[in-house]
């Protein structure tokens, strides 16, 4: 079992609480995560004859390495042009696939917000089972929204990448995308700035190798130096190293928690479930 730390068990406790998604909850639900989606676009490239062979050769090969996932990105958004949007559309708007367990006690955390990368609408579909009503779902130009649920203490889920139901043609894809609305949208920034440094943040489903944990993680070092609340993440003790773990508590104020992978993650499913005891616990 995994032990949770005490910061942040306190942070659970007194509501000072958030979630970061990433898409590794959505994978088990069926949905891709970057390599994969890079590999059915290049495959769809492919089929409606907007690739040449050897385009398509250069790009299977870049996308073995997890540092070139942006430059592909960019790539295929060239090439594709409209058809992109619908892809996404298609692809992750699709309400015939459900939620997973995990994703829906992820739902049942008490926490101020939930902050996802992906695409999907696998939150707010756990939202609805697990509540029975909607959530406030915003995206990246809802800033003055997210800013007044914030002050309002009013819990939200946001799709800081874009969502494939509301706007498939307004999806983060590339690091120029990212960049564009982090760095030149001040009301977005000030957003992020609040979320991250008044609220302890666990990351979920997340991967070292995810370049947008990467960008986010990057936009942290630049407004803290490592400052701010404690964060968590819960990683896969394959994929990270100690000098990584030493690293992303350094630069990020990010303490990385290792879990065993084995039996589909189920010790991620067993610290989701240790906090929803405490709250209720605590209630009782």
């Amino acid at each position: 079992m995994i032990t949770i730390p005490p910061k942040l068990k306190t942070a659970y406790l007194d509501g000072s609480f958030g979630i970061f998604v990433g898409a590794g909850l959505s994978q088990g639900a069926g949905l891709p995560n970057w390599e994969t989606l890079l590999l059915e676009l290049i495959s769809h490239a492919q089929e409606n004859d907007m690739l040449s062979d050897a385009k398509e050769a250069d790009l299977l090969k870049l996308v073995k390495d997890s540092s070139k996932y942006l430059l592909v990105a960019e790539e295929l958004r060239e090439v594709l042009n409209t058809d992109l949007q619908k892809f996404i559309k298609k692809r992750f708007d699709d309400d015939s696939i459900e939620p997973t367990e995990v994703t829906k006690k992820t739902i049942r955390l008490k926490s101020k917000f939930i902050i996802t990368t992906n695409y999907d609408t696998l939150m707010e579909n756990s939202y609805i089972k697990v509540h029975s009503k909607m959530p406030n779902v915003l995206t990246y130009r809802d800033a003055a929204t997210i800013n007044y649920n914030i002050l309002s203490n009013i819990p939200f889920i946001l799709k800081a990448h874009g969502d494939a139901k509301r706007a498939p043609n307004e999806i983060i894809l590339t690091e120029k995308d990212y960049r564009s609305i982090i760095f030149k949208e001040s009301g977005y920034q000030s957003v992020l700035h609040v979320l991250f440094s008044t609220s302890s943040i666990l990351f979920l489903g997340a991967s070292l190798k995810d370049p947008e944990l990467n960008l986010v993680l990057s936009y942290i070092h630049n407004i803290f130096h490592g400052g701010g609340p404690s964060h968590f993440a819960l990683i896969n003790s394959n994929e990270v190293t100690s000098v990584e773990k030493d690293r992303w508590r350094k630069d990020y104020n990010i303490n990385i928690i290792t879990y065993d992978p084995h039996d589909n993650h189920k010790e991620v499913e067993n610290l989701i479930d240790a906090l929803i005891l405490l709250d209720e616990t605590r209630t009782l």
